[in-house]
């Protein structure tokens, strides 16, 4: 029987998937978002005619129905985009995907020498004697790639992201992001033009002319439309359950009254382990220990307004110089001319750190001066007299880091989450994985799916061990159909 109320809590692109999915088949449905804005991390603002995504984000998806849901709903708004990125490393500047010149030309061929003999001794060593990716991203990286392409291209930028010894840190990671990239394919495909069935999904992903929000927006809107409610400056600050069920939610309102909310279903795509910690009765205190072993890396943009036409070519610049303390920055206006002022543009640092270290102590105003005296002094991308505004956006829980051994408190929350009947979590956040955002969304549309009476297992979003920036037909599909949620954008 379909429910007759659901409260979804946090209005991020799969919140809003599933809210707009429910609404669409006559299922009343609330979203509550603490914050004033909806989208998440897939937010974007707009100050004095310039627009900074929270971070860049393109969409891109090896999933064919998804893809077609979305491209669906964001109709003309959509743009084809050629991905151009680089590597700065040594003061150098390395073209990625791999451009055989280039490597030679910055590296050298004594050293280019060294990696492909580092690589293909490790790729033998593998075929000798197979073995697991290890425990460590250290594990994993020096397996697949060898010692000296890790130690050049990941070590030291993996650990400038992540704030940690990649020994520390899980070869998750390394499967779910690298697993199947290879170098002899790139160095291939660079010299030959493959005939294998092969789509590379970082040449090209398309955009939303207007900022990436606008897919968050348009959800909205089918939300609203179709009856549904989105309450924003709303904070869940309980979860009260009863018999392995959830009653109802407390909210704090924006003046700050507590208001009970119930309903029959729930959907969370808050952060897992705060979702816990808010439950009452308490949950136990295994959980509660649990709780505190997962972890999040927090994201601080320092977004800059420039009196000048262009500043770079490239989408992304990832930046290893351990010297500067941002690890990626990007050109918005390379993603669509929209995103500036006609004769103006925009660069975005981003800043990979974690709640009470040095970098989110520092002030906005620090952080702005700093970004500034290295694109002026080190990078020498811009002059000091072109900067016309600066601003910086704080994300607390960005990015969920996968320590060793993450998997033990991760499996005794979901299981605990799981007692609960008519309690799903979604999203980043939500089940602490590195989901992109169409698997937020293709969560979204399969949880509503499931409280209309279908039954997917939503643990297989975002399982494949495939490279994730890399399709090879045939391309993967949903269970069944979804033409009935794609034709909900009409």
């Amino acid at each position: 029987m379909p429910p007759k109320r659901v409260i979804i809590l946090g209005a991020g692109p799969g919140g809003l998937a599933a809210a707009a999915n429910l609404a669409k088949n006559k299922i009343p449905v609330t979203v509550f978002e603490k914050r004033s804005f909806i989208g998440g991390l897939c937010h974007t603002v707009v100050k004095d005619g310039f627009r900074f995504d929270l971070g860049g984000h393109r969409w891109f998806t090896k999933n064919n129905e998804v893809d077609r849901f979305v491209s669906k709903l964001m109709g003309d708004e959509f743009i084809d985009v050629d991905r151009v990125s680089r590597i700065f490393f040594d003061d150098k500047f390395f073209d990625y995907p791999i451009k055989i010149k280039n490597v030679l030309k910055n590296a050298g061929l004594i050293y280019s020498l060294r990696a492909m003999l580092g690589y293909a001794r490790a790729q033998i060593a593998e075929l000798i004697n197979p073995t697991d990716d290890g425990l460590s991203m250290e594990d994993a990286y020096t397996k697949q790639f060898g010692w000296v392409l890790y130690e050049t291209f990941f070590k030291r930028y993996s650990e400038k992201v992540w704030g940690r010894d990649c020994r520390e840190l899980s070869a998750d990671w390394v499967a779910q992001r690298t697993k199947g990239l290879s170098v002899f394919v790139a160095l291939r495909q660079a010299l030959f033009k493959s005939r294998q069935s092969v789509e590379s999904l970082i040449e090209h992903f398309k955009y939303p002319k207007l900022g990436y929000i606008r897919i968050s927006e348009r959800l909205r809107d089918v939300l609203l439309e179709n009856g549904g409610e989105l309450q924003l400056d709303q904070t869940v600050t309980t979860v009260v359950h009863e018999e392995k069920a959830i009653r109802h939610i407390v909210v704090k309102r924006s003046d700050g009254a507590d208001q009970p909310v119930a309903a029959d279903q729930f959907i969370s795509t808050i952060p897992l382990n705060v979702l816990v910690r808010i439950m009452r009765p308490a949950a136990p205190r295994a959980v509660l220990d649990a709780a505190d072993k997962l972890q999040f890396r927090a994201l601080i943009t320092v977004n800059l307004m420039l009196n000048r036409e262009q500043v770079t070519q490239d989408n992304w610049l990832y930046i290893h110089d351990p010297q500067i303390k941002f690890a990626r920055m990007h050109e918005p206006k390379n993603w669509s001319p929209s995103m500036a002022p006609p004769g103006k543009t925009s660069l975005v640092a981003e800043y990979f750190c974690t709640p009470g270290d040095e970098i989110w102590q520092s002030s906005d105003e620090a952080l702005c001066r700093q970004t500034v005296d290295d694109l002026v002094d080190r990078l020498h991308f811009i002059k000091r007299e072109e900067v016309i505004g600066a601003f910086a956006l704080r994300e607390k829980a960005a990015y969920p880091v996968y320590t060793l051994g993450y998997e033990k408190p991760l499996n005794i929350l979901k299981s605990y989450v799981k007692e609960f009947s008519n309690l799903k979590i979604i999203g980043r956040g939500g089940t602490f994985r590195y989901n992109n955002s169409d698997h937020s969304i293709e969560a979204g549309i399969l949880v509503a799916k499931n409280l209309l009476g279908f039954s997917y297992d939503l643990d297989q979003v975002n399982a494949s061990p495939e490279y994730l920036e890399e399709k090879r037909g045939p391309v993967k599909k949903l269970p069944v159909k979804i033409e009935s949620f794609v034709d909900m954008a009409d």
